[in-house]
């Protein structure tokens, strides 16, 4: 048995089972929805506006403004 030279030889002598069958079809079903993604974040990259966007409520605090966290005896002595 001589190997396989490329991923489509592995394919196609795959595709000779059940399994092989079947996995030409999952291959074929994420390859779509792959592009499909791909066409939906191009579609936003070309349409979307910052203003239409919600502001979140969001703020950054400094290292310092953080409130303190205090250790408990209980899990200090674990």
């Amino acid at each position: 048995m001589t190997t396989p030279a490329t991923t489509d030889d592995v394919v196609l002598a795959a595709e000779e089972t059940p399994a092989g069958v079947a996995l030409a079809a999952g291959l074929e079903a994420v390859a779509g929805l792959h592009d499909e993604a791909l066409d939906r974040i191009a579609h936003l990259a070309d349409t979307w506006a910052a203003a239409d966007a919600p502001a979140d409520e969001v703020r950054v605090l400094r290292l310092a403004e953080r409130p303190t966290v205090g250790q408990r005896v209980e899990a200090a002595a674990a």
